[in-house]
């Protein structure tokens, strides 16, 4: 078993693929909508290509990777690859049209035209199925496949419902078990927020680990003599992987990190705004069409692909060294060859960081021709010999607390969700359709992009508007229930404007018993 092999520091690598559920059939394109289609083409396919290419090699990938269930179920759904289409036979006119307009920018514009057209060449070889082709991937046993939460609520927040939170703990599984078909033996916790009890949730549901930031280890009384550098059980007999923060860093960080390299594409920048007549409603304004380097100037120089890999070269090289200097401090404390855990939003590689699923690639790729390192699946760790301990609240957010997503700007939502939840608990046995879209609505009210985007000011605006509307939805439902009157048609219209958890009536059943 790789798990007994001590003589190698080991590298677990867990991507988090997430989107909260996003659909407007009434605008062409959306904003919202394109945060879908910009990670499919620079996130999703190149992470698909990269395991292909590695495999072709030889090389198992070797990383896990969760999809959330509101994400799978867009990747599913034959409304999303239409406008997908869409959305990059827009992006190549633009970029026809910005090639006429701007001769300085040609070379930046036909990379960028190839890498959509071989995107979209991709996707339609795939029949727009990203998730049957992850899922064939888990299937051959080249990468694991993990679950989480339904719509990805921040569960410290939601501690004293219980059966809200095995609601969401229950369509994760059942999402992915009827994708994948086979059930899910990990669990990201959303925002890696872990708070005391929820290792008993996951273990009655079979979850066999879930993944923790440093913090919840690095704050017990008894730190384990391992600390964050090997998995650890809790009492319940969950299996914990703690996040080493600062290997992690060095990848995660914009500042500080990798990703931030002048040579490195400018995501902030859409060229997008040079074609006021494309946009003349603001509709289009931010498709992602990305032709400049970082450069680190209002004055930016053009993206040049070349010189980026030429860096991406030298930062695997000095992760490389990282690693192993890191490994030989953490062996001189723990007395054993360290195993690093190194999770991260799936969406930094590609979307945030372009060059990222490059740099992944190549880092694989040097890995598997190492003696000194290896890469490994949580899967491959779960029979080590492993010591129990209890760890702590904490979560991936800022100061390591539940700050992000508990503060004076989304306090209200909080407060209108328990409200709501508690409504919705003495209602819990009331079995019909309005029970289950009033369960669809708090779920999706409960996404903890919401409160991440009022906190952050990132397109505050429409997670209010979507919290407000799910909310109000939920509220008006349950006044229905109450008073034991039935509207059919706003029901059905709901579930129209947003078809996600179609067999939601069976989870229920689970909950209720």
């Amino acid at each position: 078993m790789i798990g007994d092999n001590k003589s190698t520091t080991k590298l677990c690598i867990i991507l988090h693929a997430h989107l909260p559920y996003v659909r407007n059939p009434l605008l062409t394109l959306p904003l919202e909508e394109i945060w879908l289609y910009q990670n499919i083409a620079e996130c999703y396919i190149p992470l698909l290509q990269m395991c292909q290419r590695l495999i072709k090699k030889n090389i198992i990938p070797s990383v896990a990777l969760s999809i959330s269930p509101t994400l799978l179920t867009m990747l599913q759904q034959p409304y999303y690859h239409r406008r997908y289409q869409k959305w990059a036979h827009t992006l190549l006119d633009a970029i026809s049209l910005l090639r006429k307009k701007n001769t300085k920018a040609c070379e930046a514009l036909d990379f960028y035209n190839s890498f959509i057209t071989h995107s979209l060449s991709f996707f339609e070889e795939i029949n727009g199925n990203c998730a049957d082709a992850f899922g064939e991937l888990f299937s051959n046993n080249s990468i694991e496949l993990l679950t989480t939460a339904g719509t990805h609520p921040f569960f410290p927040l939601y501690r004293t419902y219980p059966s809200f939170l095995n609601l969401q703990v229950s369509s994760g599984i059942h999402t992915f078990a009827k994708q994948f078909m086979k059930l899910p033996r990990g669990f990201w916790l959303p925002e890696l927020g872990y708070h005391p009890g929820i290792d008993k949730l996951l273990y009655q549901n079979a979850v066999g680990y879930t993944i923790v930031n440093d913090a919840s280890v690095l704050f017990t009384r008894n730190i384990p003599k391992t600390g964050n550098f090997f998995p650890l059980k809790t009492h319940t007999g969950l299996v914990l992987f703690p996040r080493d923060a600062v290997l992690s860093m060095k990848i995660w960080s914009s500042h500080q990190g990798y990703p931030g390299n002048p040579d490195y594409r400018e995501f902030h920048r859409d060229a997008v705004y040079e074609l006021p007549e494309l946009s003349p409603n603001n509709e289009q304004r931010l498709l992602g069409l990305k032709i400049y380097a970082i450069s680190g100037s209002d004055n930016k120089e053009y993206y040049n692909p070349q010189k980026a890999m030429a860096v991406v070269q030298q930062q695997v090289h000095d992760f490389i060294d990282a690693i192993l200097k890191r490994a030989q401090e953490v062996e001189s404390v723990i007395k054993r060859k360290p195993v690093f855990v190194l999770p991260f939003d799936a969406e930094l590689f590609g979307h945030w960081w372009f060059e990222g699923p490059l740099f992944l690639e190549m880092l694989l790729e040097t890995i598997a021709s190492r003696d000194d390192i290896m890469c490994v699946m949580p899967q491959q760790l779960l029979d080590c010999d492993m010591e129990t301990f209890e760890p702590v609240e904490s979560s991936w957010g800022r100061g390591n607390d539940f700050s992000t997503w508990y503060n004076p700007k989304v306090r209200h939502t909080v407060v209108k969700l328990e409200e709501l939840l508690y409504r919705f608990d003495k209602a819990l046995y009331s079995n019909d359709e309005a029970l289950q879209q009033c369960a669809r609505e708090l779920m999706l009210a409960s996404s903890s992009d919401w409160q991440f985007m009022i906190s952050t000011g990132s397109y505050a605006d429409y997670a209010r508007e979507r919290f407000e509307e799910h909310s109000a939805a939920a509220q008006t439902i349950l006044d229905m229930i109450e008073k034991k009157i039935t509207n059919n048609s706003y029901i059905n219209k709901r579930f129209e404007t947003y078809p996600v958890f179609e067999h939601i009536d069976s989870l229920l059943r689970l909950v209720q018993q």
